[in-house]
């Protein structure tokens, strides 16, 4: 039987040589929906989609906050450091994981691998900040049309259910969106 192996291709935007020994040390993990990833982890999304999200406890109801979407391609971690996050798969998926520990101990030994870290913490810093911009500047119909517009993957894969909590709103709200653009 046929071993599974890294698409790398797919993660050719972490400018790791496909040579590199890193990665050897990430393992295979397939996922089903509504799956929930564990502490201390990252991730590198080959197939399927994970939300990340928030529990809102606002006096005795639980309220889910979608806070981001990782696609194929994509990577997250999962720190102990916010039990209030959870990362849960939306459908089946494969991923590769490795420990945060495993990355730290990368970091030190390789000043390539710095590198890495620091682009990706760039991008993702880049990324949370035009998201609070968007978010700030605003209508939830603004919103909308620019995920349209500049991430329509988001409305052909993601449960408007999540849409919705994504943009801030309920999802009837996001439905009379939809019918006053189309």
């Amino acid at each position: 039987m046929a071993s599974v192996t890294i698409n790398k291709k797919l993660f050719s935007h972490l400018n790791v040589e496909e040579t590199d020994p890193v990665w050897e040390k990430f393992t295979e993990v397939s996922f089903s929906k509504k799956n929930i990833f564990p502490d201390n982890k990252a991730y590198l999304v080959e197939d399927g989609i994970v939300r990340k999200y928030y529990i809102n406890t606002v006096s005795d109801i639980e309220v889910e906050i979608s806070a981001d979407f990782y696609f194929p391609g994509d990577i997250f971690s999962v720190g102990r450091e916010e039990p209030d996050v959870i990362y849960e798969s939306l459908e089946n998926g494969l991923a590769w994981e490795i420990t945060l520990d495993e990355v730290k101990k990368m970091f030190a030994d390789n000043p390539h691998c710095r590198f890495v870290q620091n682009y990706y913490l760039s991008r993702k810093l880049n990324a949370a900040m035009k998201r609070e911009m968007l978010l700030l500047k605003n209508t939830p119909q603004d919103l909308y049309e620019y995920l349209l517009k500049n991430k329509p993957h988001y409305i052909q894969n993601i449960p408007l259910k999540y849409l919705a909590s994504y943009i801030g709103i309920t999802p009837i709200s996001l439905s009379r969106i939809r019918k006053r653009i189309t």
